[in-house]
């Protein structure tokens, strides 16, 4: 994507996000705003941290997706962990593992890592992104086994747009 064009959307939905959070329509502090956008952009740019991870537009169709799909988990999974807590025996069992993962970005590796930590039952303890493993904590051994099925790995290789799956 074009760097110009990139700048300019980053400091259109930077502002934007502050809008939404501000909820005032103060000119004042409309400009202090549309200024403080400018210069954080501006700064980012500065010392290159701006790229095609740092907006990826790319990705967005399918990040909807991977969203609702992530948030179904993510159910399913409190309604395992609150049965394992209200059950007489608490079939608690810890796991401490590694996972390896088939990511070939960094973005890929991280949302991997965050989307472990995310559903509850499993915590990305340690994150090695040179060797693409994460140690991860899990509550139990099935939702260790679920972790092991890759199909998180998977879907963040499709939302990723690697097609060598």
């Amino acid at each position: 994507m074009n760097k110009n064009l990139l700048v300019t959307l980053q400091i259109i939905l930077l502002f934007l996000f502050w809008y939404l959070l501000s909820g005032k329509n103060v000119i004042l502090l409309l400009v202090v705003g549309a200024l403080c956008s400018l210069f954080i952009v501006l700064y980012l740019y500065k010392i290159t941290m701006i790229d095609d991870e740092s907006l990826p537009i790319r990705i967005l169709p399918k990040a909807i997706y991977y969203w609702l799909w992530l948030y179904k988990e993510m159910i399913f999974s409190s309604v395992y962990i609150s049965k394992i807590i209200l059950s007489p025996r608490m079939g608690i069992s810890p796991q401490y593992f590694k996972i390896k993962s088939k990511q070939k970005s960094t973005m890929g590796f991280n949302i991997y890592a965050n989307s472990i930590t995310l559903t509850p039952g499993t915590i990305s303890v340690i994150i090695n992104n040179s060797n693409k493993e994460i140690d991860v904590h899990s509550i139990s051994k099935d939702t260790k086994a679920s972790l092991l099925k890759s199909e998180m790995d998977h879907r963040i290789k499709k939302l990723m747009g690697d097609n060598d799956i």
